[in-house]
């Protein structure tokens, strides 16, 4: 009796096993050829699951069921480094599916309900991109209003398909992939809102949780608001801070690069031309150079020579403080400090054309 019990308890909790499995049953695509030796792999993120290989085009492979991540299937091979065929992303719901394998991921599929609904949702997002591009390449007026307007028609649609996806998905790994698309967009009120309608997973996402940290240090940082001080190097090597340039009496326009930036290159003429013109008691330029990989800033001073950039420079090489404490999460980024420290501009106002104007009316000139 003991003995049955035994058995019985482990059949039991096989059974209950195989329910938190996901479980691929393979073939590769009709008329591809698979690469010779090769394996299949089965990733969450860079952690290998399973790998097997292909036997008469066919192969399983097995994980945790988890449809709050999303997989990769990829085929193990001597390939060249930019090299993205025989690779497909699957949420791993929990259950035995089969799957088509092609060297196009747009040519794999996978019979799985969460799967169908992923695939169509980003499908409607190309969509929608697509019409973006078709409709600005139609524009006649390509103004800067033009096409702003027809941006926020784009971003409206974006936004509505997204939002839909989150409601129909908020348990599963579309919600996230769905925010991601316009995170960036949302005030944080709205962003906080809908985090909290979602699994526990879509809030605790390092990603996510990191942009919610940047929207809450850029309202501490909004205009109007004390600056926050920060450290780094000169370009010779001597310590400074933030706090050596700004609150002392100067209008202060700061910009946040980085060497490697192309759209940071590409505000150097106008910051150049601000610099040139406005220069003296009552303003000052000032660089800070963040962002560089392994911290090393060489780059950066090589940079500022090649460019001609004669203004002040803050060095920080890799450390996130400046840029976290001011909720920057792309370069270049612009501030325009007042006399006493203040936060008096920042964002789009001190891009391109517009720079020179806003510097201008601050100055009263």
């Amino acid at each position: 009796m003991k003995r049955f019990f035994y058995a019985f308890v482990v059949l039991l909790l096989a059974a209950a096993c195989g329910q938190d499995k996901f479980v691929v049953k393979g073939t590769v695509a009709e008329g591809e050829t698979f690469p010779e030796n090769a394996l299949v792999c089965l990733y969450d993120g860079d952690n290998l699951l399973d790998s097997c290989a292909v036997v008469d085009g066919a192969f399983t492979l097995k994980g945790p069921a988890n449809p709050e991540k999303l997989y990769r299937i990829s085929a193990k091979y001597d390939r060249p480094q930019r090299d993205r065929s025989w690779n497909f992303g699957v949420i791993p719901e929990k259950g035995t599916f089969p799957v088509t394998f092609a060297k196009n991921a747009l040519d794999c599929t996978i019979d799985s309900q969460v799967n169908r609904d992923f695939l169509d949702f980003n499908l409607k997002m190309q969509d929608v991109a697509k019409e973006y591009r078709d409709r600005f390449m139609a524009l006649e007026d390509k103004s800067e209003e033009a096409v702003d307007a027809l941006m926020d028609d784009i971003n409206g649609k974006m936004k509505a398909l997204s939002l839909d996806a989150i409601g129909k998905n908020a348990n599963n790994y579309i919600a996230k992939n769905a925010l991601q698309n316009i995170i960036y967009d949302l005030p944080l009120d709205e962003l906080k809102e809908i985090i909290g309608k979602c699994g526990k997973f879509v809030g605790e996402d390092e990603g996510i949780s990191r942009i919610v940290r940047s929207k809450e240090a850029e309202l501490e940082t909004a205009e109007g608001k004390p600056f926050v001080d920060f450290a780094g190097k000169t370009p010779d090597g001597a310590d400074i801070k933030l706090s050596d340039y700004v609150g002392k009496g100067k209008w202060v326009l700061t910009d946040f690069w980085a060497s490697w930036c192309g759209p940071c290159m590409g505000e150097i003429p106008n910051i150049k031309k601000v610099f040139e013109t406005f220069e003296g008691d009552d303003f000052m330029v000032l660089g800070v150079a963040v962002w560089e990989r392994d911290g090393d800033n060489t780059a950066s001073a090589k940079k500022m020579e090649e460019k001609e950039m004669k203004w002040h420079q803050i060095f920080v090489g890799d450390d996130k403080t400046p840029t976290d404490s001011y909720g920057i999460v792309g370069i270049p980024t612009m501030i325009l400090f007042a006399p006493d420290g203040t936060i008096y501009k920042r964002g789009e106002v001190l891009r391109g054309e517009s720079m020179y104007k806003t510097v201008a009316e601050a100055l009263g000139k």
